[in-house]
């Protein structure tokens, strides 16, 4: 090797390079400018090294080429790679971070296309791709990956990273500025430049680590080859990602997405273009919008946001949800979980949880409990239906409840859709009996509200009039007491009224069913309660003005049948709308065992967000095996109204879940039930040493319990911190009783970085912000350019306080400290901000601050050393911490890692 050949391949190839980088922004800039409008398209799949003669000019392109265009003028390009095919015939092509335009005189292709995965390997690596007349084994020579910006008008790459085979590693500072140091020296000045590095400071032996300069989600336009196969894993798998902070688990998950969404790059795996297909059709959403991921913050929702943005993939708030409003959401509006001003579930969500016992903590074992009991109870019931029916004098129900008792007996093992379907054969004869009833039932009324308006004519008004006061009560009491019929009977419609008056037909609904609830009463020597709505309106109706006993009599005996037939007549409604009923049932019984409740809740309506989450994953699980049955029956229509009509327009083509280790296995199996079941593509990632919450998943092992078929790939290659503090990583997740996690750091000339700093006795804010501020100011001296900092408190109340002390002597050195609130993002990335540390996961930093350490470990006393792994893994390089007091025993093991300051 000469110093003359390594000098002509970073010339040609830099030449090469910003070649084709100004060639696909010319193109692009003009494609935009001649076709303003939508249409068809001009872009063309480059799986093979598709030339510019197969692809038409047309007249118009779509408002998603046109993005697609935008992105390819800001960032031209992502990589060369050099390669030799297994002919030893050299190549060279150039790789976009999204779908490319074909230009002339240079072969192109998109990162999502399998050919980009030649951008992930590695000088020396070989692999096989298909591509043209076959399949041809590639063999990478070098690499040069590029962040093209425009300067000047003119196209250049700033740091760009050179590898290869013979020439190693090499850093560029710029290839424009290369390439007129080429013209301006002769080849003996040059040949001097390469030897003495001092004289040509452009070129750097080895590659450098970027400052972080912008707050937020590192871009990685170039996953590493790891990360790459499994961004290119099918869609339709289940995956948790795991890894260190800084390997760029987020980051894989949100490239994974843009290669999923991207129908050019799908029509390479005909697969999965067929289950893509057939999941729009049901969905009838289009497949690049038909995808929700989880994040855990607000905050890092934002961020995720703008990553998104980068991949130039369209992601709203609607796209992007945190798991709190989600749960709220479909809890209301889709289960008929909680109440709503219509009507809607039986239960409110309440923020005390002093009625739960710890143990519930153990969430998948309390599922298992309930849905145990749920099983047991609606197949109890429904047993119970077909012996009341078995011992009726009437033949005919006689004989329907020997069919329903054969068809009850398989539910035993579990509920499940083809056993239910099954009740259709019989549902013919029992809509038969039901019918009949229901005549009987609506004669005994008729009769019964004729005698009323006959004696009264102002009676229906003033019936109206009662059951409006009566809901005014009821609402100044917020009563909690149940109707006697909707106790027993979960097949009953709640229903308030629309506003302050009450319609005629709602108050005719409601009297009906006062009387119906007191001649079941009757029928069960039993009584309505007199608080409950039913019990109010009977007593200003009195005797005088309720059907004959005989009438009454005859009604508590059809509407009783009538009831045990409608079970079976729609027994998937009723197994969906048991859950509520059952869960209230399951909580009385348990509490009164002492498990899983320290007591029961003030009101029977009350549920803690936990209990809504258990519901939410019953309803979804149940409904879902509802719904399997229909597809395994030919001929049925799947159903597009009710309960399961619901269900199955939560469903989405891919769910994702970012910080997977900070949602509880019931949430996260709620999140499985959301993807599409013909499809189930399931992404996740997290790191379990970063849990901060004491429900969170502490395995990755636990998952098996939502589905053993989720596989578990780690990736161990962390790209954020520096060598000393990853072994302070590890040395604190030591500390948690983790294991060894094998953590690889990449090749970079300044990997080494600089101990943390640690400092006690600071008990007030002066004295913080005085050793924060020295300890900014050596940052600012030997970093020297614009970066990000920040500084982690125990609690909201804190941050604007210490914000607002480190301000005043920032100003001195022309910084300033902003508070974020909430973990709102403010300010600029040059500022220090402050934090609750509760809202930074996910983000990183070039220098963290963990201010009050020891006060962390005595409020949290369980999850401290998480809370200090995640604050301590936010930081790049430069990493502090600080203690009122002294450094507690339970971290004074770390000393070795920390020094006094940076200068």
């Amino acid at each position: 090797m000469t110093e003359q050949n390594r000098k002509s391949f970073l010339q040609n190839t830099s030449k090469d390079t910003l070649d084709c980088i100004e060639t696909v922004a010319t193109d692009a800039a003009r494609e935009l400018k001649t076709h303003p409008r939508s249409g068809p398209s001009v872009f063309a799949s480059v799986n093979t090294f598709t030339s510019t003669q197969q692809v038409s000019n047309l007249s118009a392109i779509s408002a998603g080429e046109r993005q697609a265009l935008y992105a390819l003028l800001e960032q031209p390009i992502i990589a060369q790679v050099q390669y030799q095919d297994e002919n030893d015939q050299p190549g060279v092509i150039y790789i976009t971070r999204g779908q490319p335009r074909p230009v002339p005189g240079f072969k192109i292709t998109s990162s999502r296309t399998p050919l980009g995965r030649l951008a992930s390997l590695e000088p020396g690596d070989e692999e096989t791709f298909s591509f043209g007349d076959g399949t041809h084994d590639l063999l990478v020579d070098a690499t040069v990956r590029v962040n093209p910006k425009q300067v000047d008008g003119e196209w250049d790459a700033k740091d760009a990273e050179f590898a290869s085979q013979e020439f190693g590693n090499i850093t560029v500072l710029s290839l424009r500025d290369l390439l007129g140091d080429a013209i301006d020296f002769d080849d003996t000045d040059l040949d001097a430049a390469w030897l003495d590095g001092e004289e040509d400071e452009n070129i750097v032996e080895g590659l450098r680590r970027a400052i972080i300069s912008h707050m937020g989600l590192r871009d990685q336009p170039i996953l590493d080859k790891h990360q790459d196969e499994i961004f290119r894993l099918p869609i339709n798998s289940q995956c948790f990602l795991s890894g260190p902070p800084g390997t760029g688990k987020t980051t894989t998950l949100i490239r994974r997405l843009g290669q999923k969404t991207d129908f050019a790059a799908l029509e390479e795996s005909p697969d999965e273009r067929v289950l893509v297909d057939r999941v729009d059709e049901e969905t009838a959403r289009p497949h690049a919008s038909n995808w929700i991921m989880f994040s855990p913050t607000e905050l890092l929702r934002q961020y995720v946001k703008e990553a998104f943005a980068r991949e130039g993939q369209a992601a709203s708030d609607d796209h992007i949800r945190t798991w709190d409003e989600f749960r709220r959401e479909i809890a209301r509006d889709h289960l008929n979980l909680l109440k709503t001003s219509a009507g809607g579930g039986p239960f409110i969500e309440r923020p005390h949880s002093d009625h739960l016992l710890g143990e519930t903590i153990n969430c998948a074992n309390w599922y298992d409990d309930f849905e145990q009991y749920f099983t047991n109870a609606v197949v109890a019931d429904l047993t119970d239906s077909v012996g009341d029916l078995r011992g009726s004098e009437d033949p005919d129900l006689v004989e329907i409840a020997q069919d329903l008792e054969a068809l009850v007996e398989p539910l035993h093992k579990s509920i499940n859709g083809s056993a239910v379907l099954k009740f259709r054969g019989a549902q013919e004869m029992v809509g038969e009996l039901v019918a009949a009833r229901r005549d009987g039932v609506n004669r005994i009324f008729t009769r019964t509200q004729n005698k009323l308006v006959h004696e009264d004519r102002t009676f229906p008004a003033r019936l109206q009039e009662e059951i409006a006061r009566i809901e005014r009560e009821l609402a100044q009491q917020d009563s909690d007491e149940e109707d006697f019929d909707l106790a027993l009977e979960e097949e009953e419609e709640t229903e308030a009224p629309s506003g302050p008056t009450v319609s005629r037909a709602l108050a005719v609904r409601r009297y009906r069913a006062a009387i119906q609830a007191h001649a079941l009463a009757k029928a069960r020597k039993r009584s309505v309660p007199k608080s409950s709505r039913n019990g109010m309106l009977l007593a200003w109706l009195g005797t005088e003005r309720l059907p004959t006993d005989e009438d009454l009599a005859n009604l508590g005996t059809l509407v009783l049948e009538q009831r045990t037939l409608q079970r079976f007549a729609s027994i998937e409604r009723l197994i969906l709308r048991a859950i509520p009923r059952q869960y209230r049932a399951f909580r009385r019984a348990r509490c009164d065992e002492g498990k899983w409740y320290a007591k029961l809740p003030n009101k029977t309506s009350d549920l803690h967000w936990q209990e809504i989450d258990l519901l939410t994953l019953a309803s979804l699980r149940l409904a879902g095996r509802l719904l399997d049955g229909y597809r395994r029956a030919p001929g049925l229509d799947l159903p597009d109204t009710g309960l399961l009509g619901a269900v199955r327009d939560l469903y989405r083509a891919q769910i994702l879940v970012d910080e997977a280790t900070d949602f509880s296995p019931v949430q996260l199996a709620s999140m499985y039930e959301l993807s599409h079941p013909s499809m189930r593509s399931f992404f996740l990632c997290g790191d379990v040493n970063q849990r901060l919450t004491t429900w969170g998943l502490k395995s990755a092992e636990a998952l098996s319990w939502i589905d053993p078929g989720i596989e578990t790939r780690q990736i161990t290659v962390s790209y954020r911190q520096s060598e000393k503090l990853v072994e302070l990583a590890k040395s604190i997740a030591h500390l948690d009783g983790a294991s060894d996690v094998d953590t690889i750091l990449p090749d970079r000339l300044d990997i080494a970085g600089v101990a943390p700093v640690w400092e006690t006795g600071l008990d007030d804010i002066n004295r913080i912000a005085d050793w924060l501020f020295e300890r900014i100011s050596e940052i600012d001296t030997m970093v020297r350019e614009a970066t990000t900092i920040a500084v982690l408190v125990n609690t909201e109340d804190h941050v604007q306080p210490i914000a607002e002390a480190l301000n005043s002597r920032l100003e001195e050195i022309s910084l300033a400290a902003v508070a974020c609130r909430e973990g709102r993002d403010v300010g600029n990335d040059r500022d220090v901000r402050v934090f609750d540390i509760q809202h930074i996961k996910g983000l990183e930093f070039e220098g963290v601050f963990f201010v009050g350490l020891d006060e962390t470990i005595e409020m949290l006393p369980e999850l401290h050393k998480k809370y200090l792994y995640v604050g301590a893994t936010r930081a790049a390089t430069y990493l502090g911490v600080t203690f009122a007091g002294e450094v507690p025993d339970e971290v004074n093991s770390l000393e070795d890692h920390f020094g006094k300051t940076w200068s």
